[in-house]
């Protein structure tokens, strides 16, 4: 399977269709997420209220449910119950042989019961459309009989209930509507209290941190499709939309949900203190109050939460035995808390490994995107030793002849041939490669100035043309990298073996190997939608991380939306400080490469005066001055040879000697032939035109280096971290 190319028009294109998707995605799953947290969290405020203190409007009661006009039976198990749920799977194998699950029959019924406490009794009027209810109740029977499953949940007569509705004096009855008014769920609940909420407190951090993740991975595949592939324009864009979008949204939720809260808390104190000597009631709004105190958290909910509590929440006056009341009633609600909260802690420390993975491999995504910016383009002519970037044309001659591809038997310089074969049937069906081989020849590579010699191979090569054919059960393909077609080049420079006077382009362990028939900008823009959607996605998972764990331990508010947009932030910088600190290293390390070849050199050529000497002390035993030249160069250390001052002059007094060497030997024409004055001759006339293009690439990659530490905002990380500039050889190109 090719990978997408963001670049072409195919590429375009899924990245557009695919950040609508995401988008869409963000509005569905984002109001979702709201929605459950907003519940969740008025859930948690409400006190458990006895039922001789209800009054009209939304109340939480517990008790026992009880029969009021006969029961259900279940259809599986015959059981008695006041509400059940049932469903009918099957396991099946489709026509591939694969195991699979349907789901025959389901469905779901209730009627009215009551609901008892030590204070009284109530009616629960469930309406007529069930799905409209939130029914959250226990699994009470399973039994497999073959292939087949028969699930029910059933509220049996005496089990233990919590609701939330609207009490009806008249009725003496809890109906369900008019609660989402006040961000509370229709609720009739076998579970604890506090399962409950954090159920829906974890439900809701998930589908939050999945609507940003989408957020992110939108902005990601937008900005690609735009042809914007500047990771500072992501950085911006990516900080003021989710940083924006959970910042409003979390201020906007949290001010509902305070309206909401004051609105209940005003109508309960209201009917509490205009009804004289309804210490229930007084005990409830008290209780009601210590909960929305309790579960206020983080620094803008409290805030809020004073200028609500200061100024719409009065304390009703107690008796200490109606404040012994109100405490317990408080003291007996549980924080919520997801009932599988060892799963959740996993999941978000493997969500958070995935995460920091994901951001490795987009840092590794967009270093050689990176390095593409950082090189300048360079013609043939003026390249030089070490890492270079140019663009020419394919061409092919005697010394470097072309190649003819497997399948269409064109010239071309590279080509990926393959075969494969299909094997199986339906949806089985699957391509099974049994041939694969690669080949490559060196070609030239072409522009104004000139020609340079490149050998492709262990090169990435991003092809020109691409071609399949499908004969029976068997399908060929070939990309080729044809000749006389302009291409990119990004490889290491260094001597040609054959051709001491010339540079070639070929494989360097230490440094990227790409050959492209795409232009730049298309490379730079593939390169960066890849590292963008990366680090979307890393993000995404980061926030999910982040939400999974504090929803997990019931610590999830609004209020940590806005700490999550703090952190998208902070995390998008740190990752371009890695980028730009990387970006150092490299350049750095490129110069430090540079100066270690010059150095090998130069051992290369001191090694040659101890024995040099020896011949012109016995052959020349009169030139003292040359024989004090050479001993003073085979004392040189090169350890103190470590600026490029000092090699300019070490090399400026060999090439001296070197002359005079050479004058003398003239007059002493046996030496000719001596081996090691032939030696001595072959080296350093070898490596002169070598040593020649180290210093120009060294100071090329100096020069680079210097003014990457003295711009902005590198010049921060130079400093912080202390990355000194370089000096320069007194010679250039």
């Amino acid at each position: 399977m090719n990978r997408i190319n963001f670049a072409s028009f195919t590429g375009h294109t899924v990245a557009v269709v695919l950040a609508l998707l995401c988008l869409v995605g963000t509005y569905y799953f984002m109001q979702q997420g709201l929605g459950q947290l907003t519940e969740a969290r008025q859930l948690e405020r409400l006190p458990v209220t006895p039922i001789d203190a209800l009054a009209d409007g939304p109340y939480l009661i517990s008790g026992n449910a009880e029969t009021q006009n006969g029961t259900l039976r279940t259809p599986y198990s015959n059981t008695s119950a006041l509400y059940y749920k049932y469903e009918l799977t099957e396991q099946y194998r489709d026509s591939d042989g694969d195991l699979r699950t349907r789901v025959i029959e389901s469905g779901q019924r209730n009627k009215r019961f009551t609901v008892s406490d030590d204070s009284g009794q109530v009616t629960i009027d469930p309406p007529k459309a069930v799905e409209r209810l939130d029914w959250n109740i226990s699994q009470s029977y399973q039994s497999e009989r073959g292939d087949r499953t028969y699930t029910e949940w059933a509220l049996e007569p005496g089990d233990s209930v919590s609701v939330v509705g609207n009490y009806a004096p008249s009725r003496n009855a809890m109906t369900f509507q008019g609660l989402s008014d006040l961000h509370l769920p229709a609720l009739v609940s076998g579970q604890t209290l506090g399962k409950d909420s954090g159920d829906r407190l974890f439900n809701a951090a998930i589908r939050i941190s999945l609507a940003t993740g989408l957020l992110a991975l939108g902005i990601a595949l937008v900005l690609p499709a735009l042809r914007i592939h500047r990771f500072w324009v992501y950085l911006i864009v990516m900080t003021l939309s989710v940083t924006g979008t959970l910042s409003v949204l979390g201020i906007t939720q949290m001010q509902k949900e305070w309206q909401s809260i004051a609105t209940l808390y005003e109508t309960r104190y209201q009917q509490a203190t205009n009804q004289p000597g309804t210490e229930a009631a007084l005990a409830d709004v008290a209780a009601l109050r210590q909960l929305i105190d309790r579960n206020t958290s983080g620094l803008l909910d409290r805030w809020m939460a004073g200028r609500v509590l200061d100024n719409q929440l009065p304390l009703p006056k107690l008796s200490e035995d109606t404040r012994a009341r109100a405490e317990a009633i408080a003291d007996s609600r549980p924080r919520g808390r997801f009932a599988h909260s060892t799963v959740s802690f996993a999941i978000s420390a493997g969500s958070a490994l995935v995460a920091v993975l994901l951001l490795w491999l987009a840092i590794r995504t967009v270093k050689l995107k990176r390095l593409v910016e950082a090189l300048p383009t360079i013609s043939a002519r003026s390249a030089s030793f070490g890492l270079c970037e140019l663009k020419g044309m394919i061409n092919v001659d005697d010394e470097c002849p072309f190649i003819r591809d497997p399948l269409l038997d064109k010239k071309c310089v590279a080509f990926d041939y393959k075969v494969e074969e299909k094997r199986g049937h339906g949806k089985k069906a699957s391509w099974k490669t049994i041939e694969h081989r690669t080949e490559s020849v060196p070609f030239w590579l072409e522009d104004d100035s000139g020609r340079i010699k490149v050998e492709p191979e262990g090169a990435s090569v991003e092809y020109h043309e691409v071609t399949s054919e499908t004969h029976g059960d068997r399908r060929y393909s070939v990309r080729l990298l044809d000749t006389f077609i302009n291409v990119y080049c990004l490889g290491f420079a260094e001597l040609d073996e054959a051709h001491p006077d010339r540079l070639t382009i070929r494989e360097d362990s230490d440094s990227p190997f790409l050959i492209s028939a795409r232009e730049e900008d298309d490379i730079l823009i593939d390169r960066g939608a890849k590292g963008f959607v990366g680090v979307g996605v890393s993000l995404g998972l980061i926030l999910f991380a982040t939400t999974a764990f504090l929803a997990a331990d019931g610590n999830f508010s609004p209020d940590n939306l806005l700490v999550s947009a703090l952190a998208v932030p902070l995390v998008l910088m740190s990752y371009i400080g890695i980028l730009h600190y990387n970006d150092i290293v490299f350049l750095k390390n490129r110069v430090s490469r540079a100066r270690a070849n010059i150095d090998i050199i130069l051992k290369q050529r001191q090694d040659l005066w101890p024995s040099l000497e020896q011949v012109v002390k016995a052959s020349m035993d009169h030139e003292q001055t040359l024989q004090k030249a050479i001993s003073k160069l085979r004392s040189v250390d090169l350890r103190d040879v470590d600026t490029p001052q000092k090699t300019d002059r070490l090399i400026g007094f060999e090439q001296k000697v070197k002359r005079k060497v050479m004058a003398r030997i003239e007059n002493y024409p046996e030496l000719k032939n001596h081996s090691v004055i032939k030696q001595f001759m072959d080296i350093m006339t070898r490596t002169e035109n070598y040593l020649s293009l180290l210093r120009i690439s060294y100071s090329d990659s100096a020069q680079i280096y210097n003014t990457r530490i003295q711009s902005f905002p590198d010049l921060i990380l130079a400093r912080l971290f202390r990355f000194k500039p370089f000096d320069y050889f007194s010679t250039g190109k």
